[in-house]
Parts: structure tokens; C-alpha cells; sequence
């Protein structure tokens, strides 16, 4: 009986745990650059995209876009600026909209001589 009712315990914790993915793209870049998330999973709630200028001046911007037929169509963006310091900008995916396109991408225009380093991810929670 203490069996079974171990095998329910852990059956039941197993079932409330909140299940998450995530998936970390990281690479160091001198010039404009895209990184493309392709065939993204369902159920995902947010991008994060992040700039860290480790030499020279940055300007540009980060465009976040997205397809369904390879046509890109611009989501949203981020302004980069000559600081030092991470520039960051989490890209929420709305849950009445739910994983819109089939695939997204962050396209850095870098239009000045910054050498930096880039971190971009998604987040998928599956229980949602």
C-alpha cells in the first residue's frame, strides 16, 4: 500500500510541476547580423534579445520580425545607443495571440563600428 500511494504522490507532483523550454542563441558579432529562430514551437511567450557593445560605437537598431511565408513582416524593434552597459528588451508573444508565425528573427542593422556580444532566446511554456 506504501507503494502505491508513493507511485500516486509522485504521479501527482510529476502532473503540477509547470513545464518550461527555453532555447539561447549567443555569439559575438562586428557588423549587422541576424539570428532566425525557425520553425518556432507552439505555446511560446516571449523573446528576449541583448546587445553588449565590448568595443567601438554603437547605433542601430534591432528589428524583431516574424514570417508565415517567408515574407518578414517587422513585430517590433529596439534602438541601440552607446552605452556600455546590456541593452536589453523582452518581446512578449500575447496568449490570445498565441505563437503567431512560423518562424521569427532579430535582424541588428549595426550601423556603426561596434563590436558586441548578442543573446537571443525564446521562452515555451508548455502547461499554458
Amino acid at each position: 500500500m506504501k507503494k502505491f500511494l508513493s507511485v500516486i504522490a509522485v504521479a501527482f507532483a510529476t502532473l503540477t510541476v509547470s513545464a518550461q523550454s527555453s532555447k539561447l542563441v549567443t555569439k559575438t558579432i562586428t557588423t549587422a547580423d541576424t539570428v532566425t529562430f525557425s520553425n518556432v514551437p507552439s505555446k511560446l511567450v516571449a523573446f528576449q534579445y541583448t546587445f553588449t557593445e565590448t568595443s567601438g560605437t554603437t547605433a542601430g537598431k534591432v528589428i524583431f520580425e516574424g514570417t508565415v511565408n517567408g515574407t518578414w513582416v517587422g513585430v517590433d524593434s529596439l534602438t541601440l545607443t552607446d552605452v556600455t552597459t546590456a541593452q536589453t528588451k523582452v518581446f512578449p508573444i500575447l496568449s490570445s495571440n498565441g505563437t503567431t508565425y512560423l518562424s521569427y528573427r532579430f535582424r541588428n542593422t549595426n550601423t556603426s563600428s561596434a563590436t558586441g556580444t548578442i543573446r537571443a532566446a525564446w521562452l515555451r511554456r508548455t502547461d499554458e
